[in-house]
């Protein structure tokens, strides 16, 4: 297993700077790794892990687990917290980790210091939990894909929603994220 130091080196890296979140993501990252019997993350592909939040603790999270939401193996939660769980698939294992005191360094303190300065056991709580998904949540290709019947956009891994009997995309039954600008016109064919 890396070292916390290259474990840090690696996230700042890829994050861009070092910040609390950062160090958060790794000590919390490492405690769940330890608490799973997991030695070397990278080449473990049954780890899956629930973040909830879209801060700088999930880019610390995703390098020292090497999970990413392109291989289905993160997947980010809005929540809001400084909270993360950790799922091991081979044993059915999963810890929830979530920050138990938001201690925030003076500004100018060197934030190394100040967060070692805090044990894991006082930084963190620990639960057990069971988590709840289902097999077109979990890595490896889609099981199901259909086309929207309304918009004509493929939709895959049962994430369709069925109004009034039929089958439609999220964004067509609900209400997307998104206007669009003239929905007859496609940039592709222009």
């Amino acid at each position: 297993m890396r070292t916390f130091t290259e474990d840090l080196q690696k996230a700042v890296s890829y994050h861009g700077h070092l910040c609390s979140g950062q160090i958060l993501g790794v000590r919390m990252s490492r405690l769940a790794l330890r608490l799973l019997g997991i030695e070397e993350p990278e080449p473990f592909r049954d780890l899956v892990v629930y973040v909830e939040c879209d801060r700088c603790l999930t880019d610390a999270i995703g390098t020292v687990t090497g999970c990413k939401l392109g291989k289905r193996n993160l997947k980010w939660l809005d929540y809001g917290k400084t909270a993360a769980t950790f799922l091991n698939l081979q044993t059915g294992k999963a810890l929830r980790i979530s920050r138990k005191v938001c201690a925030q360094p003076p500004k100018g303190t060197n934030l190394l210091t100040f967060f070692e300065a805090i044990s894991d056991d006082e930084l963190f709580s620990v639960q057990s939990v069971r988590v709840r998904y289902r097999q077109e949540d979990l890595p490896g290709r889609p099981l199901d894909a259909m086309i929207c019947p309304q918009c004509h956009e493929e939709v895959i891994d049962g994430r369709q929603v069925v109004r009034d009997g039929v089958a439609l995309c999220r964004a067509c039954a609900e209400s997307p994220y998104y206007v669009l600008e003239n929905p007859h016109e496609s940039l592709a064919t222009l």
